[in-house]
């Protein structure tokens, strides 16, 4: 991803900005929910609320070197801001290697806004339409002017093929069982994904991710995991002896399934390609 620059140093450089923008995603996605402010205050610790000392945002080795735990107050730091930090680092180093400059950099930041809405869709059940509505925008002008592979026709199939497909199918399964299926939240979210990765990763994307989603679901329904989410913003937790919470009618958040799904596709974009469509 650095141009004009020997291989190991670029490569270094990828890995430590992969790192920031990992601790920068956990803190949007902290904030963004609960309508807080991603300029200022400065870091600070979720249980203590004190502000952190510079050293102690520094990605991955503050997170080594304090066992897991805030400097001020001891409390358990979430293990996600590591997974985040170290996952966007190698992300970030896999792109420099494999793609050229301005591809692997508008695939950079479709995995970075993917994790933002994997995060916010596991808390909350919902996927802010402040990422998925102007990534929609920023995929077809990556596709159409940094992406070759992808271009401009791929792209816009992509939007229409992925807001419509899984918006249909929200609708049937609404006709059908009467009850909501599918958010609209997943819709844009598979629309953002259509504009960066085209048509194909659509498909991808709605194939892989139903099969991981198939399995985490049950896996999600029989940990409790629908019984224990928590409700959207605004909107009243309910009375938990009156939940319903048999593995047929858990919600279970699809928005972290298909950013994976869709995240695999924007690294290994040429391989799938090759493989998936090629059969």
């Amino acid at each position: 991803m650095i141009l004009d620059m020997p291989t190991g140093i670029g490569a270094a450089i990828a890995f430590l900005f992969g790192a920031s923008v990992g601790s920068f995603v956990c803190m949007v996605a902290y904030r963004l929910p609960r309508d807080l402010s991603i300029v200022t205050p400065r870091s600070y610790c979720e249980s203590c609320e004190r502000a952190l000392p510079w050293w102690a945002n520094i990605p991955i080795l503050a997170y080594l070197g304090l066992k897991g735990r805030c400097v001020l107050c001891g409390a358990p730091i979430p293990f996600r801001h590591f997974l985040a930090e170290i996952g966007l680092a190698f992300v970030a180093l896999y792109l420099y290697f494999a793609f050229p400059l301005p591809d692997a950099a508008a695939r950079f930041v479709l995995c970075a806004a993917l994790w933002i809405v994997a995060i916010i869709d596991y808390d909350w059940r919902l996927i802010p339409n402040i990422i998925t509505w102007p990534g929609t925008l920023v995929g077809f002008i990556a596709a159409a002017t940094l992406m070759p592979e992808v271009g401009w026709k791929s792209s816009l199939l992509g939007i229409l093929f992925g807001g419509g497909v899984l918006f249909g199918t929200g609708y049937l399964y609404q006709l059908v069982r009467g009850r909501e299926g599918v958010g609209l939240g997943d819709v844009w979210l598979l629309a953002m994904v259509g504009g960066f990765l085209g048509w194909p990763g659509v498909f991808f994307t709605m194939f892989f991710g139903s099969l991981i989603g198939a399995v985490g679901g049950i896996a999600f329904a029989m940990t409790g995991g629908g019984a224990t989410a928590r409700a959207p913003l605004g909107e009243p937790a309910g009375d938990p002896e009156e939940a319903d919470v048999s593995i047929l009618k858990t919600e279970v958040p699809f928005g972290p399934y298909l950013a994976l799904a869709a995240g695999v596709f924007a690294l290994f974009q040429p391989q799938l390609a090759h493989w998936y469509f090629s059969r």
